[in-house]
């Protein structure tokens, strides 16, 4: 017999081709496989009984603790609840504490489990006075080595890097998700020794200032550490293995005799460096020599600490990479790009390197205060030493990475597409910015997507409904900026909510990042055109040279380098702003707040990791006893139903075909239900494999029922990271007060459609239940497109006439879709593509040419 032939790659198929330091073969798998290994990490089971020891008495006395501080309970509400457990307390033997400072002393006992901040002292020169700062931080390799040496996030690591490929059909194509799946950290990999045991250790690291007090006399300069080898779903959260605060910087307070000389800029950048060196000083040597390191599977690496991503809006990025910020002659800090040159995206400037800044630093100190001053001004750059010099493998300017909270949702748009968008409808008058206002807020409420019932005189800083006013702005503006200035101020917008999706992806391959790239390209043109056009107008004084409008020019790159941008954002670290305001304003006394502060995070941190060993510990023994304790919030309602891809819900009372056309008749959609539903499944039983009842062709009575629902749960797997996801579908006449029919993407026999959703209901025959839903098709061909829809790139889509309402099963959604009203054409429809990543991929896959 001859050989058997080897099967080749079936369909999105995954390969994984590890470093070639790793020693691990190349591997392929099913793509099922592949999200199957994501979703089964697990933490492994915890090594101690008492996880709150030595440190709380008891568990009891841990859980009120860890109630009070959690809760940011000051010292007066912590004794008023310790005094009532202990009156109330049935077992008072399990609760030993006695008042808020014995509880104290349990903390500070505990506290040992994980690595404490520190006190330095950085002694800096100023005009030849040595002034001193404080700085607090827990030593970084110390903080690594709790997450790293813990059994239970074991299986949460990966320890190599690796490029991975899903096959199309043709070849396989490179995807981009984790930081291991790009490319800086293959390269640093490669300048490891070569052994299979040599590992990155590789932090992303954050800060920024925060004002603590309503009128911002008291900062905070917090660092947030996490490392860059944790899956993204421990990595990004905030509890154990997630982000941590691992300093506090010291806040330089202005000084108004000597604010802006470049000396005294210099001092403070000065400052920020020495400080951060004592972060830092623990992994400095390691970097360069690599240190033996028992892991938390009980296996031996040889682990080499890096600085792979700093997440920073612009401000701090500039300190980081000690460049001359706004008023630099090249103001980017990845770049040497031309301040005046910052608008055209067309322009491609020579990157920055810490290689060329020590080089010039250097040099410059050889000349005379005027002469050094002059040589880095001309090249944008501070006379300081950087600190990320002294880690090897590391560098700034690599290292620093597209923020989309601050150069995006709240940047770009905010603060500048979105202002510049108003002023035009302002100069319109107080008639259009109304109109405005009422068209926003006829946008069908979503999901996950802010309503807004005004924006034209909002005034906020919160980044996620910025990016939600983008996703949906140019559906209530199109019918009001008219004119031809209009519509190039609006193609910009248009433009920019497309590169901010392709920004915003789970999951890059090859060919996203090349679309990315042509869609920057497309931005940079419509911006050209719009000022160019702006010239000679009211609008022309606007200036598009600032860095917000430059830095993602970098974005695609900072992509394939580290990958997702999710993986270097500041948005999660933003959040964590917010338990410090509460300790400042709870837990403390007012007075040297930072040691006080730092105290409550690390106690709050360390409640939520003894916390997570009990409940671990407790499932451990539920499990055994076989008697777990159901949560009621992970359990549906009890008149869920589901069918396969799509749940039921919100049911009614069964109603009779006489009753419902009865109670419907105004509705043309109801008009003979019975007889068009008795048609209907007579021809889609058979044509789907069910048998017909009876043999014959259905014949309802009137007094016959079927059971009306007024919730649908859509499950489908997103084009964009291929996970499941779900949507909730409503079709309801009052769902909070408001008409809520929402609309779908369904599969039809020829092509999908969007449909609307007018009555979802079941039908029983013979013990089995089948799904149904009354819809109206918005598929009435709308002939050739408009020179605005095509400019605008408007997917439209015309209602059919309420009579002409068909019947599906409800198997045949694909998923829900949010469709704006084109206001000024009754019956039409603007698909919003923006609504999440998977409807933009889905629309552009479905209809292709409606690019173009």
């Amino acid at each position: 017999m001859p050989p058997e032939v080897p099967a080749g790659p079936k369909i999105n198929d995954i390969k994984h081709e590890f470093h070639p330091h790793s020693g691990l073969p190349l591997q392929e798998e099913s793509l099922e496989d592949y999200l199957r290994t994501e979703s089964l990490r697990r933490r492994r089971p915890p090594t101690e009984e008492k996880p709150y020891a030595p440190g709380f008495r008891t568990r009891l006395n841990f859980e009120v603790a860890h109630f009070a501080q959690e809760n940011m309970l000051n010292k007066k509400a912590t004794n008023e609840l310790i005094s009532l457990i202990r009156r109330c307390a049935a077992n008072p033997e399990e609760f030993t504490i006695a008042n808020h400072a014995d509880m104290n002393r349990q903390w500070d006992q505990a506290s040992k489990k994980c690595t404490e901040f520190q006190k330095y002292d950085i002694p800096v020169l100023y005009k030849g006075v040595e002034q001193i700062f404080e700085m607090h931080a827990r030593p970084l390799w110390n903080w690594a080595l709790d997450l790293i040496q813990d059994p239970r996030l074991a299986d949460f690591f990966v320890w190599d890097s690796e490029r991975t490929y899903k096959y199309d059909g043709a070849s396989f194509v490179r995807f981009y998700t984790e930081p291991w799946t790009a490319q800086a950290y293959w390269d640093i990999q490669s300048k490891l020794p070569d052994h299979k045991d040599a590992k990155l250790c590789p932090y992303i690291i954050y800060a920024d200032k925060s004002k603590l007090s309503s009128f911002g006399t008291e900062k905070a300069y917090p660092v947030i550490a996490r490392l860059g080898n944790i899956v993204v779903g421990i990595r990004n959260g905030n509890e154990w293995g997630g982000g941590q605060v691992v300093g506090s910087l010291p806040v330089v307070k202005d000084d108004t005799a000597e604010s802006g000389k470049p000396g005294y800029v210099n001092f403070k950048n000065a400052v920020w460096h020495s400080a951060f060196y004592k972060l830092l000083e623990s992994i400095v040597a390691h970097s360069k020599t690599g240190i033996w390191t028992q892991c938390g599977d009980g296996r031996q690496r040889w682990l080499f600490p890096v600085i792979l991503i700093l997440a920073a809006d612009y401000e701090e990025a500039s300190v980081m990479a000690l460049i001359r910020g706004l008023r630099g002659l090249y103001p980017c800090p990845i770049c040497f790009v031309k301040a005046e040159q910052q608008s055209d995206l067309a322009v491609t400037s020579d990157l920055r390197t810490a290689q060329h800044a020590q080089a010039a630093v250097k040099k410059a100190r050889t000349l005379n205060a005027e002469g050094a001053e002059a040589s880095l001004k001309s090249l944008g750059l501070r006379n300081v030493d950087n600190v990320f010099w002294k880690v090897a493998h590391s560098d700034a300017h690599r290292a620093i990475s597209f923020d989309r909270l601050h150069s995006h949702q709240s940047g770009l748009w905010g603060d500048h597409l979105f202002a510049v968008l108003k002023f035009h409808i302002e100069r319109l008058g107080a008639r259009q910015l109304a109109k405005l206002d009422r068209q926003i807020d006829s946008i069908p409420r979503w999901r996950n997507l802010n309503h807004f019932q005004t924006v034209s005189n909002l005034s906020f800083n919160d980044g996620s409904k910025h990016e939600d006013i983008s996703k949906i702005m140019i559906y209530a503006v199109h019918n009001i900026l008219t004119d031809h200035l209009g519509l190039l101020l609006l193609q910009c917008v248009r433009s920019y909510t497309e590169l901010n999706m392709y920004v915003g992806l789970e999951l890059h391959t090859t060919k996203t990042i090349a679309a990315g790239r042509r869609q920057l390209e497309k931005f940079g043109e419509h911006i050209k055109e719009y000022i160019a056009t702006c010239e000679g107008t009211e609008f022309e004084d606007k200036n598009w040279n600032f860095p917000k409008m430059h830095l993602h020019k970098h974005v695609f790159d900072d992509i394939e380098q580290k990958g997702v941008t999710k993986n270097f954002g500041t948005k999660i670290d933003e959040a964590m702003h917010g338990p410090a305001r509460a300790a400042y304003l709870r837990q403390t006394n007012f007075k040297n707040v930072a040691p006080q502060i730092l105290r409550s995070l690390h106690r709050r941190m360390l409640g939520r990791y003894i916390l997570e060993q009990l409940d671990d510990l407790d499932a451990l023994w539920e499990d055994e006893d076989g008697d777990a304790p159901v949560d009621p919030d992970n359990v549906d309602p009890l008149d869920l139903e589901e069918f396969g891809n799509v749940v039921v819900g919100a049911k009614h009372t069964d109603i009779s075909f006489s009753a419902l056309e009865t109670t419907m008749k105004q509705d043309l959609a109801f008009a003979n239900f019975r007889i068009r539903f008795s048609d209907f499944l007579s021809e889609f039983l058979p044509a789907y494999g069910h048998a017909l009842p009876g043999g014959k062709r259905v014949r309802f009575t009137p007094e016959q029922e079927i059971t009306p629902y007024r919730y649908l749960k859509v499950f489908f797997q997103s084009l964009d990271d291929w996970k499941d996801e779900t949507d909730y579908l409503r079709c309801n006449p009052s769902f909070h007060n408001h008409e809520r029919y929402d609309a779908a993407l369904v599969k039809t026999t020829t092509a999908a459609i969007f449909v609307r959703l007018v009555f979802v209901f079941t039908w029983t025959s013979e013990g089995k239940t089948y799904p149904f839903a009354l819809v109206q098709p918005l598929d009435v061909g709308i002939g050739q497109r408009s020179a605005k829809d095509k400019a605008l790139h408007f997917y439209r889509v015309r209602e059919k006439p309420r009579h002409r309402c068909e019947f599906i099963s409800v198997h045949s959604i694909i998923r829900g879709a949010l469709l704006a009203p084109d206001f000024d054409k009754k019956g039409d429809y603007l698909a919003v593509d923006g609504v999440d990543s998977d409807m933009f991929l889905r629309l552009m896959e479905l209809y292709p040419n409606y690019m173009t």
